[in-house]
């Protein structure tokens, strides 16, 4: 048995197809078949179920597909560890991110870290925060930058920095002019929100709650899918919205919203996610640690 056959089962379980595997691999349809087919004749069991609804691990698939990720794991962390031992580390780590964190903090990190370790080649995944979570549990990403902290036990989460949520308007909005408000005048405005699931709707929704509102007290004008689409259309006057302070000011000083300094700023945390079972492979531990250190720093040296 070799890597290459176990790889291919494992990204035709991924992918429910074997032509987005062939892809993914960089390799052919018929040879993913074909070692698929292997595996299945040096193992003695039918591995996938090729029915109408789509491409399934058969039960014992599942056995052999589970074994694979650990095999893989094992496999990745013999290489970093045999790269430290020769006092270099190589190879690829894939980093998920959610919108605020992969745009505004991540190219820093990962900035720092290659200049530590320039042989390793670092890929960023930008996603909404339930997707890259998903990846991560999956196994299809090395580690997370999210917005939220995850409660699981085979998850651990460390705060890496901290933004805040702020609101913003088009320029000449009434609410720029307003020197004291009332929150709850912001039910009088449309708005323009974040899709479901990314970090940034969450921690407005917690907010909201902290003021007794919630989403159906708003008139929701529109929702979108990226942070800079928000602010694009409260820029284009379909409405106000809560967002990153990372993402805010740039924007504001290029004059294209206004930041309403009314409300104070509600706090939250982005937070590094890696897997428990993983966290000790050289790379990633080594990886965390380049993050955890540029957090630490004075704002002035970041």
């Amino acid at each position: 048995m070799n890597l290459k056959k176990l790889e291919a089962f494992m990204m035709v379980v991924e992918k429910n197809s074997f032509s987005e595997a062939a892809a993914a691999l960089k390799s052919s349809q018929p040879s993913v078949s074909l070692k698929i087919k292997s595996l299945e004749d040096e193992l003695g069991f039918e591995l996938l179920d090729r029915g109408a609804a789509g491409i399934r691990p058969t039960p014992a698939g599942m056995v052999v597909y589970t074994a694979a990720k650990d095999i893989a794991n094992r496999w990745r962390t013999l290489e970093d560890e045999l790269g430290e031992f020769k006092g270099t580390l190589t190879g690829t780590l894939t980093i998920g991110a959610s919108t605020i964190p992969g745009t505004y903090l991540l190219p820093v990190w990962v900035k720092n870290f290659r200049s530590l370790f320039p042989k390793v080649d670092v890929k960023i995944e930008i996603g909404d925060s339930k997707k890259v979570l998903e990846k991560l549990q999956n196994h299809q990403i090395d580690a997370a930058i999210i917005g939220m902290k995850v409660e699981s036990r085979l998850l651990k989460s460390n705060s890496v920095a901290v933004d805040s949520l702020v609101l913003v308007t088009p320029e000449d909005h009434p609410l720029v002019h307003t020197a004291s408000a009332d929150f709850m005048q912001i039910q009088q405005y449309d708005f323009v929100l974040r899709e479901e699931g990314s970090g940034t709707r969450k921690m407005m929704e917690r907010y909201l709650a902290e003021k007794g509102l919630s989403l159906e007290d708003l008139k929701v004008a529109v929702s979108i899918g990226s942070t800079e689409s928000v602010i694009a259309a409260v820029e284009a006057g379909l409405g106000i919205s809560f967002i990153s302070k990372l993402a805010a000011m740039p924007a504001e000083r290029a004059g294209r919203i206004k930041i309403v300094d009314t409300f104070e700023p509600y706090e939250r945390a982005f937070y590094l996610v890696t897997h428990i079972d993983a966290e000790n492979r050289p790379m990633i531990r080594q990886f965390s640690e380049t993050v955890d250190a540029k957090a630490k720093m004075p704002d002035s040296k970041r």
